[in-house]
């Protein structure tokens, strides 16, 4: 079977339908094909025991851009976002320091571990909300190639520089990012080991690295960048993340948006040189002179694309791409909330629905080298989030879900196998929530893991990365996916990239498929309605 499209769109995660969505409110006939049964890849929610509903993967929303909210009536479609509220940050001397968007009652609660840090947090916080300007700015932005010589290029770096002309009064800070450890850096601001590693913790979100590891303070900062932004919809998502996909689904089908599931690609075919569509594997011909694919570029130029079509610097490139994760995420059902030993266990107690437990740097660096050595971590860091608290609709009456996500594992272990030694992780993380939540593991009623090689087989990441691979500062902005091929484009011409192996990365953001839409519409000489 044949069908004729002006664009076809490769994987239904969250930046494959906002591309579909863009092209088709640009006019084009478009479809969407996705290997799984169901739209969504990381942004996916599933009753994984009855009557349990999880986040499956991606548990919460931060970054998505507020233009696409706004574009495509997401709310209109049912999405809808709350704040967790407090973060708590317990302590190893059982102490809990307590953290949100209020400036002022955050510096006061940092006061009870050091005055001076106190006093730093307002100015580290206007100097970061300063960064993140910049930073939100640039992911919108198509990343020039500076080292090509064509005239296009050269008017686009020339272009690029001119609107970005600001940026020169941070170059030193950012060139401090890039170089800089998270534990170097947060050291120029803060004191106390708690407070830094409040902040430290965030460089191990995605990444293989640890507090002192070079370069993760540019990490650190990404994962910061909505901390205190009111323009971001961000917290719990009603429902899961996969409310996001199916509002993202709905708006594209509104559009015109054809979505076919269980349709996987088995190559893009062309024809005399040129792109002329894609065929699954199922037989099924999809024809079409535009391809935007959201699958990771590993897979994209690793598989579905013919080794013949593609340059040597881009093959070498492949093949140095970083997509090893290291963390893992652990659903679970249970009678109970946990209920940090910190805050106490009478009934006045705060409600703490998202917990950071990574108490001091050495915590954190501990679980880094721990994996570095091809183990798993032997006391991980790790998120506590209880979306029950403010969804009800996730568990049965009285009945909660308690999404752990932490650090680190090693993709192969060193002794033995995953299978071998699953049970004996679950264990280390259930001792160090017995540790800071006493009695919690009383209350489980059923789990599910997920470690690097769980989601790389469900999702199709390579390396089972949840950013699509590292977010390092080699491998962002002109250096994503790869050098010379940031722009989208790839060396077909009609083929193009919008997934979050793609600049500005991994999260839900949707700016890859965003981005790539522009240059996909500017191409054809459309502009984006």
């Amino acid at each position: 079977m044949t069908n004729h499209y002006d664009a076809v769109v490769l994987g239904g995660g969250h930046n494959g339908l906002v591309c579909a969505a863009y092209l088709a409110r640009a006019g084009m006939r478009t479809t969407v094909l996705e290997r799984r049964h169901a739209v969504g890849g990381a942004a996916f929610s599933e009753e994984v025991f009855p009557g349990f509903t999880f986040s499956v993967f991606s548990y919460g929303l931060q970054h998505l851009y507020p233009q696409i909210i706004d574009d495509l009536d997401l709310r209109k479609f049912g999405l809808k976002a709350v704040p967790y509220g407090d973060l708590f940050s317990p302590t190893e001397d059982g102490h809990c320091l307590i953290t949100n968007d209020d400036v002022a009652a955050t510096a006061k609660n940092i006061a009870q571990f050091s005055t001076r840090d106190a006093e730093a947090y307002p100015k580290f916080v206007d100097f970061h909300n300063g960064l993140a300007a910049y930073m939100r700015h640039l992911g919108t932005e198509v990343p020039p190639d500076p080292t090509a010589s064509t005239f296009r290029d050269v008017t686009r770096t020339l272009a690029f520089s001119w609107r970005n002309f600001g940026l020169r009064t941070k170059m030193f800070d950012f060139a401090e990012l890039m170089t800089q450890s998270a534990e170097e850096y947060l050291s120029h601001w803060f004191e106390n080991n708690a407070v830094r590693a409040l902040f430290a913790y965030q460089a191990g979100i995605g990444n293989f690295i640890g507090p002192h590891s070079r370069g993760s303070a540019l990490a650190c900062v990404y994962n910061m960048l909505t901390d205190h932004s009111y323009e971001v919809v961000r917290g719990h998502v009603i429902g899961g993340m996969g409310t996001v996909s199916k509002a993202l689904a709905a708006s594209a089908q509104r559009l015109g948006v054809e979505i076919h599931t269980n349709a996987e690609v088995e190559h893009v075919i062309v024809e005399g040189g040129k792109l002329k569509g894609v065929a699954t594997k199922d037989g099924r011909e999809y024809r079409s002179g535009i391809v935007a694919s959201s699958m990771h570029s590993k897979i994209l130029f690793g598989k579905v694309v013919e080794r013949k079509h593609l340059p040597d610097d881009l093959v070498q490139s492949l093949e140095k791409f970083n997509t090893v994760g290291t963390n893992w995420k652990i659903n679970v059902a249970c009678n109970r909330p946990p209920q940090l030993k910190c805050l106490g266990s009478d009934t006045d107690s705060p409600v703490s629905a998202f917990v950071h437990i990574g108490p001091t740097i050495d915590y954190l660096e501990k679980a880094y080298d721990d994996a570095k050595y091809g183990k798993f971590a032997q006391v991980p860091w790790m998120t506590v989030a209880t979306p029950t608290y403010l969804d009800k609709s996730m568990a049965p009456e009285g009945k909660h879900v308690v999404n752990l996500y932490g650090g680190h594992v090693p993709y192969k272990l060193r002794e033995g196998d995953w299978s071998s030694r699953r049970s004996e992780f679950v264990q280390t993380v259930w001792k160090v929530l017995d540790e800071f939540v006493p009695g919690f593991t009383n209350e489980i009623i059923d789990y599910q893991v997920l470690l690097p090689t769980d989601i790389e087989n469900i999702l199709n990441i390579p390396g089972g990365n949840i950013l699509h691979g590292q977010m390092t500062p080699d491998q962002l902005f002109s250096r994503r996916p790869y050098p010379h091929y940031a722009d989208y484009r790839t060396p077909i011409k009609g083929l193009y990239q919008c997934g979050s192996s793609c600049h500005p990365g991994g999260g839900v953001t949707g700016l890859p498929g965003f981005n790539a839409v522009r240059e996909i519409l500017r191409d054809r000489g459309k502009n984006r309605s």
